[in-house]
């Protein structure tokens, strides 16, 4: 009895320190993700934003930064309702399978079958098509701004961009369409289907709620912003027609998000065989794009993650086999940032094995180029070197930290050396001669920009690129006479 005694005793006070230790090490994780975050919102001119951490059901870290509403200084809250843009998608989607698995809709099933007024080149596409991305179709936000019947017209008559399951192509159309879909099937507006499936009881739900107009005016809404031309920050009024809801059209707190995930993991939307069935990748036949029916994949250092953004200031990922959800919530922001990096820096924070060498790599080279770019070569050189970097596309990283350089940061001259640094290491590729001659183009040196523009057409062999490129290489040899 003794014996067994202690033995009891030991194990009890194991699991007390064992839990010591991890509410120890969850506040020291919520103390650096606040520290970080306080930074960001700096570092990347994000007026207001608001955070969660989910970790085995439990939320660790949750928390709110700057201002919901600049100009009259109100700070984000509990209360503030956020537009979550494409991520709007994430949650329709969910909807999509929701009907799959009440056997109310089927992903062969062409649309056709639902919409028999569809052109006839669009007859053949599938629902698969559409959650995927991949359905080929013209994109109907490039009549946005007219109304649902106009839009449809014009659609309707442009030619279908490739052939279904090629490729992925971001395409508004394809929820367009999916939202037509659900409201036939469902016999009800997206708006109900979804809140009620959802949320819970319409009536009773003011915390989630569609509206694709951010000039409406709702209680607790925060702002949106935008940093236009100039630097300068302003109101960012975005504004499509209802009939794009299914597309960016969801404004929610992030108190109802909380719950999304939480029914979400514990498969109370759609079971585990449904949701292994939605985040099975997409075969598509011309390119190796991670993308699942309607969620992006993306692999961190052997970590599987689930999930998308929206408007460049709202993001939601789901690390199932870690049992960690992050959900940003942003109304704006004011410099090159993504919110993707953001999240996988907060996710590195929890977990330190969850690292993603590519953004460590963009942050490095951006520090160089930012503080010396005659550095910046042997910034990369080490980088490229180092075996952890092998995957890591320092080609993009360059590209995009050129273009930081020459439009937000106004560095001309030094956008121009990262540009020529990335033509020098990527000699094979248009992209970068491209993006060399727009930033000579800038600089007003347009002898230099003609040659650089010359060599991208030489190796771009796609036709609408080379007659793009032509008109640009006529205007220059017209203003260099």
């Amino acid at each position: 009895m003794t014996k067994l005694f202690i033995s009891l005793t030991a194990i009890l006070s194991f699991s007390f320190l064992t839990a010591q230790e991890q509410t120890k090490t969850t506040k020291e994780s919520s103390a650096k993700i606040d520290q970080y975050l306080t930074e960001v919102t700096t570092k990347y001119s994000m007026p207001g934003i608001a955070v969660a951490v989910i970790k085995n059901g439990k939320i660790i870290h949750r928390n709110n930064y700057g201002k919901a509403n600049i100009e009259f200084d109100i700070p984000v809250s509990d209360k503030s309702i956020f537009r979550i843009y494409s991520l709007t998608k994430t949650i329709i989607v969910t909807g999509v399978f929701q009907l799959i698995e009440q056997n109310k809709l089927a992903l062969e099933d062409p649309i056709s079958k639902y919409l028999p007024d569809l052109p006839a080149t669009w007859n053949f596409v599938q629902i698969k098509h559409l959650v995927s991305h991949s359905s080929g179709l013209p994109d109907i936000v490039n009549y946005e701004q007219l109304q649902e019947n106009e839009a449809k017209a014009k659609v309707f008559a442009d030619a279908i961009q490739f052939e279904k399951g090629e490729k992925y192509e971001y395409n508004q159309t394809n929820f367009w369409l999916l939202q037509k879909i659900i409201e036939i099937i469902s016999k009800q507006n997206i708006e109900t289907f979804i809140i009620e499936n959802q949320f819970g009881s319409q009536a009773d739900n003011k915390d989630v709620f569609f509206s694709t107009d951010s000039r409406d005016i709702f209680a607790n809404r925060v702002t949106p912003y935008n940093n236009f031309s100039g630097g300068k920050m302003q109101i960012g009024l975005s504004n499509n027609g209802s009939y794009l809801n299914s597309c960016n059209g969801i404004n929610i707190t992030m108190a109802e998000f909380i719950k999304w995930d939480s029914k979400f993991n514990e498969n109370k939307l759609i079971n585990e065989k449904t949701k292994n069935t939605m985040w099975t990748l997409f075969p598509f036949t011309k390119t190796d794009y991670k993308f699942t029916l309607g969620w992006d994949e993306r692999n961190i250092n052997g970590h599987i993650s689930y999930g998308f953004s929206g408007g460049r200031r709202v993001a939601y990922r789901n690390f199932p086999k870690d049992n960690l959800s992050i959900i940003f919530l942003a109304n704006g922001i004011g410099s090159d940032a993504n919110v993707e990096d953001i999240i996988n820096h907060i996710a590195n924070i929890v977990d330190s094995d969850i690292i993603d060498y590519g953004f460590v790599a963009y942050e490095t080279l951006m520090k160089s180029a930012q503080e010396n770019v005659s550095g910046l070569k042997n910034t990369f050189n080490a980088l490229k070197k180092d075996p952890k970097y092998a995957n890591v596309n320092l080609e993009e990283h360059l590209n995009r930290i050129g273009y930081v350089l020459l439009y937000h940061d106004q560095k001309v001259p030094e956008a121009v050396s990262v540009f020529s640094l990335n033509a020098k290491e990527y000699p094979k590729s248009s992209n970068v001669y491209d993006s060399l001659a727009e930033a000579y183009e800038v600089n007003k040196d347009l002898k230099n920009a003609l040659l650089s523009y010359t060599k991208a057409a030489e190796l771009n062999t796609d036709a609408d690129y080379r007659t793009r490129i032509s008109k640009k290489i006529t205007e220059l040899k017209q203003s260099l006479k």
